[in-house]
């Protein structure tokens, strides 16, 4: 293995929205909220990604999409643990 440089900037390929709770080991902080799941293509690979949105009318095949980070939930000690997606508006 070896360590790749990508671009935060790719085109949205595909995507779905999660609407019911994935199962274990799912962290979840209150209460479920769907949320967007897509492919991004940054051009020599295509990656699956949470994404920023998560109404399928924000959304369209194409679109330009930038990565972001976002609060995935908190730890038992208030520390708030953060995971990557991407979005259409640069963050």
């Amino acid at each position: 293995m070896e360590a790749v440089g990508l671009p935060r900037t790719g085109q949205l390929w595909s995507f779905t929205v999660q609407n019911f709770q994935p199962k274990l080991p799912y962290r979840l902080t209150g209460s479920f909220q769907p949320y967007g799941v897509g492919y991004i293509d940054l051009g020599t690979v295509i990656v699956e990604s949470r994404l920023v949105e998560s109404s399928p009318d924000e959304l369209s095949i194409g679109d330009t999409m930038h990565l972001s980070f976002v609060k995935a939930f908190e730890d038992e000690d208030g520390t708030e643990v953060l995971t990557f997606a991407f979005g259409r508006e640069e963050s």
